[in-house]
């Protein structure tokens, strides 16, 4: 007998461990189609079991759906763009031209012009050594820029397989595709699971489309995420998954801008009238205290062990990007920071995202 593989995460069906990827009772074996237990649940109840794929077996299937594929769609998230970005993740995939999806653009302030975003998205690609990347922006949520992507798609060959991070979007982007004319409009039965949950795609799983093959992928575990760091509950509140807002403080050395118990920037030196501008896209906001308080802060939340301190360098016009949680953004003077992040915690310094570019 062949083998069977949920159609919604991709794990090979078994019926002996209810503990293990890929469980389905023996008596629902028989039907056509089939989705394992994990997946039923989650799709139904919300319910997050057995959590995520294991980073091992997740590169193992990402590199066997790069032998196969003809085409690669490499999806990234906007508001955590360098860290979908990873230089291990980048070697994996070699020399291959990428169709580049930049998902959640719906989350963006409404007075960002997508054009300038565009741009920008690509003096980073550039900034990073990625010439042969084509580039769109797009919203799984809200089908923008769909019909582009589509067409861009049906020109990678008859095996395209999306691939990223973990929790970036590629199997809510599979699931509308699926639904247009290129996905062969499959508007009823059983889709890719989607979940909120980091490391729901367990194997490589396969869809017909229009006259070519669309596969999803597990996520690419990065290091150094914070999202990765914490229990599945905490990556929920954490992952983008709401429209960027901001907090604007001026500050003084002393000052703390901070996400209590993930990340602290405290102020070492300021230019006149310096301002911080704090961005977030999730469940977590950013506010401001004093360094007195900074153990206070440092102990909420999830409660790391160990932290790590790190004096940065931020020009007026310049990002401050802790992996996996948001940014600040230095307005009207540059600043000396020292950085407190959860142990192995990566940053990133890039110009400004939001707001008038220099």
């Amino acid at each position: 007998m062949a083998d069977l593989y949920c159609r919604g995460c991709g794990a090979k069906i078994q019926s002996t461990d209810p503990g293990q990827f890929g469980y389905v009772p023996e008596h629902l074996l028989g039907q056509d189609s089939v989705i394992c237990q994990r997946c039923f649940r989650m799709i139904h109840y919300g319910r997050h079991e057995l959590g995520a794929v294991k980073a091992d077996q997740a590169l193992q299937a990402i590199a066997q759906g790069l032998d196969w594929a003809s085409g690669v769609v490499l999806v990234v998230d906007i508001l955590d763009f360098e860290s979908g970005l990873p230089p291990e993740f980048l070697r994996l995939l070699g020399d291959r031209e990428l169709l580049l999806a930049v998902n959640k653009v719906d989350l963006l302030p409404a007075q960002t012009p997508l054009p300038e975003v565009e741009v920008w998205v690509r003096r980073r690609l550039k900034s990073l050594g990625l010439s042969r990347v084509d580039v769109r922006l797009v919203s799984a949520l809200t089908g923008y820029g769909f019909p582009a992507l589509a067409d861009a798609v049906a020109e990678l060959g008859g095996r395209v397989l999306f691939v990223g991070v973990t929790n970036v979007g590629k199997s809510s982007i599979l699931e509308r595709l699926l639904t247009m004319r290129i996905g062969g409009g499959q508007r009823k039965g059983i889709k890719p699971t989607v979940s909120p949950y980091p490391g729901t795609t367990v194997s490589v799983s396969q869809w017909q489309g229009s006259g070519l093959t669309f596969a999803d992928s597990p996520g690419f575990v990065p290091q150094g995420r914070i999202s990765d760091l914490v229990d599945a509950e905490w990556a929920v509140k954490i992952i983008p998954h709401r429209s960027l807002t901001s907090h604007l403080y001026p500050v003084s050395p002393g000052d703390l801008v901070l996400i209590e118990g993930l990340c602290v920037v405290e102020c070492v030196e300021a230019g006149e009238n310096g301002l911080l501008l704090g961005f977030t896209g999730s469940g977590v906001r950013w506010q401001k205290s004093s360094r007195k308080h900074l153990d206070k802060w440092k102990g909420k939340g999830p409660a790391f062990a160990r932290w790590d301190e790190r004096t940065v360098s931020l020009k007026a016009g310049e990002d401050l990007v802790v992996s996996g949680l948001g940014w600040v953004s230095a307005r009207k003077a540059p600043f000396r920071l020292r950085l407190h992040v959860p142990a192995g915690v990566k940053h990133f310094i890039r110009p400004n995202l939001i707001g008038p570019k220099i």
